[in-house]
């Protein structure tokens, strides 16, 4: 392996490390979260009114950011039946045309996010009266990583980085 190939690998690894440990976080949050709205609604019969809200919004942060590390792991849906039979070289083509169309959408998604989380910068949440930026920042966020992570994977894949037993087209571990 190379040292490019090494280095792209440990850029990827860092980046991981560093989603997973807010989606952590966030996840453990939401659960205390929950739990406190559980009992004090129904033990000591004073609902929080803005358990339910919060559990909703860091549940959209986990789910979308969550996403970028399925999608570094090669976990998300695919389909080899054809892609299994071409000959490497029409294989690799395939590859690169399906990472093109992924980085073309993860690009919409984190730019057309972004222009959403600022006009809805303007609304606040019903019960928590944050703005909505910090919910709708989700998605341009999570676009972004998603895309540091499938940017970092196709260079892989067009130097020749991908070891025969990643699943394709996804894993860098």
């Amino acid at each position: 392996m190379s040292v490019f190939h090494s280095w792209l690998r440990q850029a990827a690894r860092w980046l991981e490390i560093a989603i997973a440990i807010p989606l952590v976080l966030a996840g453990g949050a939401m659960v205390l979260v929950v739990l406190g709205g559980v009992v004090f609604r129904y033990v000591l019969n004073d609902p929080l009114m803005w358990s339910e809200e919060l559990a909703r919004y860091l549940m959209i942060w986990i789910g979308l950011v969550g996403a970028a590390i399925t999608l570094k792991h090669g976990e998300h849906i695919r389909i080899n039946a054809i892609r299994q039979r071409l000959p490497a070289l029409l294989r690799l083509a395939g590859d690169i045309g399906v990472a093109l169309a992924i980085a073309w959408f993860l690009w919409i998604m984190t730019s057309q996010g972004w222009e959403a989380a600022w006009r809805g910068a303007r609304q606040s949440a019903p019960t928590l009266g944050v703005s909505m930026f910090w919910p709708l920042l989700a998605v341009p966020v999570a676009g972004a990583l998603m895309l540091l992570h499938h940017l970092l994977r196709t260079l892989l894949l067009i130097t020749g980085g991908l070891a025969e037993d990643d699943p394709e087209p996804g894993a860098l571990s």
